[in-house]
């Protein structure tokens, strides 16, 4: 049987006993001193009571445990973690309310009482007849106790006055005695023996009546003892009832709320009740915990490591589980703050590619945007190095190869910069820039359909 209670007799001068149950919480522990609740203790370490006063000698001290039933020691809300030392802390509140209730109730096949029993004004039923000298009365019993000792006080009225009667016959027979000396003598001795027998039965009444008197005393006190007996029964049979629909409501809440272990999901409670949010059970086809949110049963966590958890690939992302795609995306990510990137970067409708300015320089940038649209994929090769000569330009030679070099037209030999070349035909519409002025190397041939305009305040040269 667990451990619920430590019991100790004071000796006047110790302060320290031991606990050898456990708790949840230090205020589930009671003490008292000759049956009364105290707090004039502290605890000197989790497993000893220490008292401010030592108890004198022979007081009755009792440690027990009474566990609060009142609230749950932890509560789950859905969708939150559930964290196996709050499960079992819940269901260790309610073992140690069963067990102190299996260890202070009294069976109903028999047992012993340790402490005093209050039935609070009720009556307790059907009590056997008493054999011993401490054991309950019926009042059956005490009636017919009663009733034997008022036959007693009777016989012993009756006695007395047949007493009485013998003592005035003998003094008529004295009176009669001096009329007749002869007949006296007789008379006397008749009247002497009439006298002792009075007085035998008066002594015999006597003692009959004190005996009734004591008998009657004894019963009244087996009444008044039965009567403490029976409301002290009521009372621990209060107690312990009370104790026990805490504990049955505690069970009964934690029941409702943790549904066990099913195979599929619970549309109603286990008392039949509709679902609550944040109602659990353990699906056993599923080997998970699951919650319910008030519309639908969730996974509230999937066992095992990452490496176990199921991924469906996407996009550039081949592994089918959770830690392989985590390391695909370690593996192929941009480091904002700095890094190499080993594969080509799509930058979608037309959004930038900015840099920005210096910090501290109100955050402006410059950036490259694609056109509006495309008309087919275009790929500019930069130079493998910088330009030679300071003014020069990136130009292309129609095949996406970019080179370093004057705007149309040639250099000359090393670092000369003596020439300039146009083409000959203007194939395109073209528009000179306003308030801008044009050169162009002559003769040269504007095709068909081909305009060059000139706006006021710009003019075009050939040359």
């Amino acid at each position: 049987m667990a451990v619920t209670q430590n019991t100790y007799t004071g000796n006047g001068s110790t302060t320290n006993y031991s606990i050898t149950f456990e708790y949840l919480e230090e205020t589930d522990i009671k003490v008292t001193l000759n049956g009364t609740l105290t707090t004039a203790y502290t605890l000197a370490n989790a497993t000893t009571i220490s008292f401010t006063t030592a108890p004198a000698v022979g007081v009755a001290i009792r440690i027990y445990r009474d566990t609060d039933v009142d609230s749950l020691q932890s509560t789950f809300f859905a969708g939150s973690a559930i964290r196996a030392q709050d499960l079992n802390d819940n269901f260790t509140q309610s073992n140690y309310s069963v067990q102190e209730i299996k260890d202070r109730f009294l069976d109903r096949t028999g047992g012993t009482l340790t402490g005093a029993l209050d039935a609070g004004g009720f009556k307790i039923t059907n009590v056997g007849t008493p054999t011993n000298n401490a054991d309950a009365s019926t009042k059956a019993y005490v009636d017919s106790t009663i009733g034997t000792a008022g036959g007693y006080a009777a016989a012993a009225a009756s006695s007395a006055s047949a007493a009485a009667t013998s003592a005035s016959n003998a003094s008529t027979s004295a009176t009669n005695s001096a009329t007749s000396a002869s007949a006296s003598a007789t008379s006397a001795a008749a009247a002497l023996a009439s006298q002792t027998a009075a007085a035998a039965s008066q002594s015999a009444a006597a003692s009959s009546a004190s005996t009734a008197s004591t008998q009657a005393s004894n019963a009244s006190t087996s009444a008044s003892n039965a009567s403490t007996s029976a409301t002290n029964a009521s009372n621990s049979a209060t107690s312990a009832a009370s104790s026990a629909a805490s504990a049955l409501a505690a069970f009964d809440s934690f029941d409702d709320r943790y549904l066990g272990a099913k195979a599929t999901d619970p549309t109603v409670d286990n008392d039949g009740d509709p679902l609550n949010a944040g109602d659990l059970y353990y699906n056993t086809t599923l080997s998970v915990m699951k919650v319910y949110t008030g519309s639908a049963w969730v996974i509230a966590y999937v066992p095992g490591d990452a490496a176990s958890i199921s991924f469906a690939p996407y996009s550039t992302i081949a592994s089918n589980n959770v830690q392989g795609a985590i390391q695909e995306l370690t593996d192929e990510k941009l480091n904002l703050t700095g890094g190499t990137i080993t594969g080509d970067v799509t930058l979608d409708n037309q959004s930038d590619l900015r840099f920005g300015e210096a910090t501290g320089h109100g955050g402006n940038w410059v950036a490259f945007q694609a056109p509006t649209t495309i008309a087919s994929n275009v790929t500019w090769t930069l130079p493998a190095t910088d330009a030679s000569v300071s003014g020069y330009a990136l130009k292309s030679d129609g095949a996406g190869v970019l080179s370093w070099g004057l705007a149309g037209g040639a250099l000359g030999g090393g670092t000369d910069q003596v020439f300039y070349e146009n083409d000959s035909v203007i194939t395109q519409n073209y528009t000179i820039g306003t308030n801008k002025n044009a050169l162009t190397a002559g003769p040269v041939t504007i095709n068909s359909g081909v305009t060059v305009v000139v706006p006021s305040g710009s003019a075009w040269s050939i040359v």
